[in-house]
């Protein structure tokens, strides 16, 4: 608005705060010069106004010195509304016999000014009072001060039209500055979004870009596990002991279990889980495959997860694996019209993180005297879930419930 008044330089650094500053610096300057201007005029012309005039120069006149001195605009705009606010009530109710035309400019001006600077309490603050102010007004004094009212001087409207020239003048400038801080905003969040925007995409391709090489490694390790599988079969078939044939196929199914992992994992995007019931469903299936038995076994998967870390799927598929693998050694025989197998995995707790793993079969188990391999791998993962399990063997076939612990965030 005056482009030749420099404003002080102060600490702040915000923004919204240097231009608070810099609006009540502004104003209180061209306040205090209009007003003593007015003041003088109306001293010659019509000097029952000139007391408000001459007191709101005063008081401009100090904030603006205090503004200088202190470099702090709060003080001075608490001062400067509750000021303005008694001064124009005070003229509307003392100076009886006067139009009062311009007051309601002055009203507006203290509510846009409190509003910007003080915020929005003391915005409200100052309508709700003006409109009590205005009310008592127009009850008990507005007929007494029309009946009162006498033609208006040359001097008296010349002096209103000055007067409303400056309301003008600082409403104009109060709503550029909104503006200004509005355009100011807008511009730094167009800015920041871009910003944001552009780290994003560099992080995506990143992402994208180490996503495709932990899957080619995914695969590359599958396709590895893949040829000991097979280096495994040739070295079992050239095998003459039966039992030599047992370890090899019960070595074949471990690999092939960890494989795979490693090939769901090459196929998602999602490199840190892997779907639970897919994974195990696909996982029995080669299993029964690749097994001996000439039968088809009714598998039965329910789980509440739904997803699983890398950390827990690896020990948790080695368990499935083993106790599946034992079933269709020790549990079924050609004899069993419905082989089945069912595995329930309940919800993880949120406080603990344990789950319930219940796997079951229908079918009898032979007898065996000797110590498993298998069922010390099974104790040892469950170790490593730090879970702990149960075994129940019945003539409707076996039980095995397990309370094991995720070890990735899910």
């Amino acid at each position: 608005m005056i482009k030749f008044i420099k404003t002080p330089k102060t600490t702040f650094t915000d923004y919204y705060e240097k231009a608070r500053f810099k609006l009540t610096w502004n104003i209180t300057i061209v306040l205090a010069l209009f007003l003593f201007l007015i003041f003088c005029f109306f001293l010659i012309v019509e000097p029952r106004f000139a007391i408000h005039y001459g007191i709101g120069a005063l008081f401009t006149g100090a904030a603006t010195y205090w503004l200088f001195i202190k470099r702090k605009y709060k003080g001075v705009a608490k001062m400067l509304t509750i000021c303005s606010y008694v001064l124009v009530n005070s003229s509307i109710f003392f100076l009886p016999n006067s139009v009062h035309y311009i007051e309601p400019f002055w009203i507006f001006i203290i509510a846009l000014y409190a509003y910007f600077t003080l915020g929005k309490i003391w915005g409200v603050s100052f309508i709700l009072a003006n409109l009590v102010s205005i009310g008592l007004y127009f009850v008990f004094f507005l007929n007494e001060n029309i009946s009162s009212i006498q033609d208006i001087s040359l001097g008296e409207a010349l002096g209103m039209t000055i007067e409303f020239a400056l309301c003008c003048g600082i409403i104009a400038y109060i709503v550029n500055q909104f503006i200004s801080t509005n355009l100011w905003a807008e511009s730094e969040l167009k800015m920041a979004n871009q910003k944001v925007l552009g780290e994003k995409s560099i992080v995506d391709k990143l992402v994208k870009e180490k996503t495709v090489l932990l899957q080619e490694i995914h695969h590359r390790v599958k396709n590895n596990l893949q040829v000991i599988t097979s280096l495994l079969r040739m070295q079992s078939g050239n095998s003459v002991s039966d039992e030599t044939k047992k370890h090899f196929d019960g070595a074949i199914n471990r690999i092939m279990t960890m494989s795979l992992v490693h090939q769901k994992m090459y196929e998602k995007d999602n490199l840190g889980e892997i779907n639970l019931n897919e994974y195990l469903s696909s996982l029995v299936h080669d299993l029964n495959s690749s097994s001996s038995s000439k039968f088809q076994i009714n598998f039965d998967i329910e789980t509440s997860i739904e997803k699983v870390g890398m950390k827990s799927i690896v020990p948790l598929a080695l368990i499935v694996t083993e106790l599946v693998t034992n079933s269709i050694k020790h549990a079924f025989n050609e004899k069993d019209k419905e082989p089945k197998i069912k595995l329930v995995i309940g919800e993880i707790d949120a406080d603990s993180g344990f789950f319930t793993v219940n796997y079951s079969d229908n079918g009898k188990w032979k007898p065996n005297d000797e110590t498993s391999f298998g069922t010390e791998l099974i104790e040892m993962l469950t170790e490593q879930l730090e879970g702990s399990f149960d075994l129940a063997k019945e003539d409707s076939g076996t039980t095995y419930s397990f309370s094991i612990k995720t070890v990735d965030e899910l």
